[in-house]
């Protein structure tokens, strides 16, 4: 058991940038890095590609029914983020 929670934290770890285009991704790995992620630049840190790129593939992914986790749109509220100001 503790093997396999160390393989997932593994799989989250930020990813090294490279010149050139992106490594393919497994749909398999990109659903479950962007189902345990709280946010599309989360998502975008751990596999080491852009966010447009990650909110594009999530939108195909969505129309072929997968069942990926939706993000809040848009910036959070600075009010929240500073605490009740």
């Amino acid at each position: 058991m503790e093997e396999m929670k160390m393989e997932n934290e593994a799989a989250i770890e930020p990813a090294k940038k490279k010149r050139g285009r992106p490594a393919k991704i497994e749909q398999a790995i990109f659903v479950e890095v962007w189902n345990k992620c709280s946010s599309l630049s989360d998502v975008a840190v751990a596999l080491g590609i852009p966010s447009t790129s990650a909110s594009v593939r999530a939108s195909q992914l969505r129309k072929k029914g997968l069942e990926l986790s939706q993000f809040k749109r848009g910036r959070k509220n600075r009010s929240m983020e500073e605490g009740s100001v």
